[in-house]
């Protein structure tokens, strides 16, 4: 099988709902599929921390 010149193979990447839970938080893209057992990955680069709270409105009267 001949390629052309300048041809790229590319791999065919999961949908994000059958991405592995490590890798939904990492920030690389080399993400695997959600069947792919993962002990420990090197390239792993978690994701920046986000707080997330929940603000309740205040009842204030008019």
């Amino acid at each position: 099988m001949s390629m052309s010149k300048g041809a790229a193979v590319t791999a065919k990447k999961p949908a994000a709902g059958a991405l592995n839970p490590l890798c939904l938080s990492c920030r690389r893209g080399c993400k695997q599929a959600a069947l792919a057992l993962i002990a420990e990955c090197k390239r792993y680069y978690a994701g920046p921390r986000v707080s997330r709270k929940v603000w309740k409105q205040l009842d204030l009267p008019l």
